[in-house]
């Protein structure tokens, strides 16, 4: 994919520039067993998709510039990982190629991680793919970003691998983002499915990265506990939200706009991260929670909102989990039209199944209130509890 940075408009103006889109077909090359979960297709349907948008003009090119990635640097990979650990990964695959060449199938990494011989150069660009798109909008040529890529990262820990995840792909550029671009105060949200245990652990003392996620609990990882608040001078900082399955958009709205945006008002982030997993989608095979495509278009509206507040409009979306392919696929694209300021939703998946029971979003919000000294919330008008998303035409059909 390339750089198409010479058709941004020379008139753009802030509020107005494109969104960047970053990835690379390398990221296909990270093979799994055919049973696995995370497959290659995950991604090349999402961008079937997008690009059918982008053909057809229903998502105007204008409005998005594509941009390839890059690969992080040891450095860059250091700032959150052992540097014995990287290189493990690295000489993990090379092994596997010297003993059955480039053509050699996956092998067990870690506990659920394969790596093939394309996964390190595959890991390196996911990691680089965030980088890209923050020297974007620093540079002032987007004005946030969407990191497309594979593996996925938020479970990745400093020296271990886990969860589908090598290298963590949020963390680095968090990093990145503090030493490249001086935006010290990183505000990352997380609405996977399952908890990003990697992600908190790397800054569970930092008070200066705000983690906030929503997920599933009980669930893989197992963490993610209410009580896991940071430590030292990062307590406070670490804001975890375990819900019970079954939580859909009635359960997950007020949690964004009662906690996430006292949490940002306090807070006041300089660039936000969004680790962008559409597994709390009620399709998805691994998880029971009951989100529809255009939830995911109402998150994100929220978190923009957020950035245009305190940052400018400083947002980068890295993708993580989501193993429905259809699912996954329509809120990619939907996503991508979020960033870019439409209210769009691809595809008609159906209705929302409705829950069995309904919890009690307010004891939800209340307990977190009493947890982290909270006060005061977004008030808008709520949507119906159960609602088929307003769709466009499925761009694949």
């Amino acid at each position: 994919m390339s750089d198409t940075t010479a058709t941004v408009p020379a008139e753009a103006t802030p509020s107005r520039l494109p969104t960047a889109l970053v990835y690379d077909p390398a990221f296909l090359d990270h093979l799994v067993p055919d049973e696995f979960p995370e497959q290659p297709e995950r991604l090349r349907k999402s961008m079937e998709v997008i690009e059918a948008l982008l053909g057809a003009g229903l998502l105007p090119a204008e409005h998005v510039l594509r941009l390839a990635s890059r690969v992080a640097t040891l450095d860059e990979l250091a700032t959150v990982h052992e540097r014995a650990y990287v290189e493990r990964v690295r000489l993990a695959v090379e092994r596997l190629v010297e003993r059955g060449g480039y053509e050699a199938g996956p092998s067990r990494f870690a506990s659920e991680v394969y790596v093939s011989a394309g996964s390190y150069n595959a890991a390196l660009l996911a990691a680089g793919a965030p980088l890209v798109a923050l020297d974007a909008i620093g540079e002032g040529k987007v004005r946030n970003g969407y990191a497309l890529v594979r593996p996925p990262g938020h479970h990745a820990r400093p020296a271990q691998a886990m969860g589908f995840c090598l290298f963590n792909n949020v963390a680095v550029a968090a990093r990145y983002a503090q030493r490249r671009w001086g935006w010290q105060r990183v505000l990352i949200v997380d609405f996977d499915v399952h908890h990003g245990n990697g992600t908190q652990e790397m800054f569970y003392e930092d008070p200066d990265v705000l983690y906030f996620s929503t997920h599933q609990f009980p669930l893989y990882p197992g963490t993610g506990e209410s009580d896991e608040m940071g430590a030292g001078a990062g307590l406070g900082t670490t804001v975890n939200v375990p819900l019970p399955a079954e939580s859909g958009w009635s359960v997950y709205d007020p949690i964004f706009r009662q906690v996430l945006w006292p949490l940002a008002d306090r807070f006041k982030p300089d660039v936000i991260l969004l680790s962008a997993g559409f597994d709390a989608h009620w399709r998805d095979p691994l998880s029971d929670m009951l989100l529809c495509t255009a939830d995911f278009s109402d998150f994100t509206a929220e978190i923009l909102e957020i950035a245009d507040t305190y940052c400018g409009g400083r947002l980068v979306a890295v993708q993580e989990g989501g193993y429905d392919l259809d699912a996954v696929s329509h809120c990619a694209a939907t996503l991508l039209f979020a960033l870019t300021g439409s209210d769009k939703v691809i595809g008609d998946l159906g209705p929302t199944p409705a829950p069995s029971w309904r919890w009690n979003d307010e004891a939800i919000v209340r307990s977190l209130y009493e947890l982290h000294d909270l006060a005061g919330y977004r008030r808008k008008a709520r949507r119906i509890q159960l609602r088929t998303p307003p769709a466009v035409a499925d761009a694949t059909e």
